[in-house]
């Protein structure tokens, strides 16, 4: 059954970072009250919900449900689906929000993913000044996996019971001025371009990170609401402990806009079924079929891969 592009797929979930596919449509979630737009549009001005509009409703007592929905809105809006509009949040994250009974059935890891891999895509365009998504996602990875890219203030720190990696990097934000700003941009890609394989974690989350999330092996389409974004781990494979090979030619959309500048970027995939996601076996990487595991070096690549890494990553 072809899924509603409107809609967040909604699977049973265990852990963060995984894939959605698959909801029928249901007007009984989807189907706003006059009153309810009525609500909404008093932040609405164009480009989404003013914060603003959410904040001063927090203040204001209400029940309980609107409450949390506003809540709810400015964490979404702020953290995982964040966009450059500054002071608003994208008017489709409140399709998310409406049932608080449903919210432990999103995949919320895998939304931020698919969300933050199509900003990337429209960031890297040549005019692009900027990048939105879950930027602490993206930060706290590099951290990770790049020890030499961390300020050299940052000391990663003791994790409590329940919290989250990104805890691990708390610190103060330095001040901001275009002449320290330049000599950043200098320094880092200074430091880029002198990293090594020996200097990079390959497997920061463990050896076999796949074992504790089965998820992780997933390989197909990630989507949150209209964005979909292919997902393939057979491009990582160092990450999961494994030599890594050359991988199938990535699945590639039906229609693709990719201009010089971001107005205009655009993907479109097959469509995509929720039998996709409930026949994990079937959508998943078989790592022992596909590669072997990692013996002695933790960059380990099969003969036939750099060359053909070097085709694709240097074509000028």
């Amino acid at each position: 059954m072809a899924v509603d592009p409107r809609q967040l797929e909604k699977c049973a979930l265990e852990t963060d970072i995984r894939a959605l596919l698959g909801l029928d449509r249901d007007e009984d979630e989807y189907g706003a009250q006059v009153g309810e737009v009525a609500s909404l549009s008093r932040w609405y001005r164009g480009f989404g919900l003013l914060c603003v509009g959410a904040l001063t409703h927090l203040q204001e007592s209400g029940p309980p449900a609107r409450e949390a929905q506003c809540y709810l809105l400015l964490l979404l809006g702020s953290i995982l689906f964040v966009d450059k509009s500054k002071d608003r949040v994208s008017a489709v994250v409140n399709l998310f929000v409406k049932r608080p009974d449903m919210l432990g059935e999103y995949a919320w890891g895998a939304g931020a993913l698919a969300y933050l891999y199509r900003e990337l895509g429209i960031a890297s365009r040549a005019e692009a000044k900027g990048v939105a998504g879950c930027l602490t996602l993206l930060q706290c990875w590099i951290y990770d996996h790049f020890p030499t890219l961390r300020p050299s203030r940052l000391e990663p720190r003791e994790l409590e019971q329940g919290q989250a990696g990104a805890f691990r990097w708390r610190g103060t934000a330095p001040r901001s001025s275009k002449k320290r700003d330049a000599q950043m941009l200098a320094y880092y890609r200074q430091a880029i371009d002198s990293l090594t394989p020996q200097s990079v974690c390959w497997t920061p989350y463990g050896q076999s990170p796949h074992l504790t999330v089965r998820r992780t092996l997933y390989q197909d389409l990630l989507r949150f609401a209209e964005i979909v974004e292919p997902y393939d781990p057979t491009r990582c494979l160092r990450q999961l402990g494994y030599v890594q090979s050359v991988s199938y030619p990535p699945k590639r959309p039906l229609v693709v806009r990719r201009p010089a500048s971001t107005l205009g970027y655009s993907l479109s995939y097959q469509s995509v079924y929720d039998s996709w996601w409930n026949n994990l076996g079937a959508h998943s990487v078989h790592l022992d079929l596909y590669s072997t595991p990692i013996r002695c070096r933790p960059w380990e690549f099969a003969e036939d891969y750099m060359g053909l890494y070097i085709r694709h990553s240097h074509r000028y």
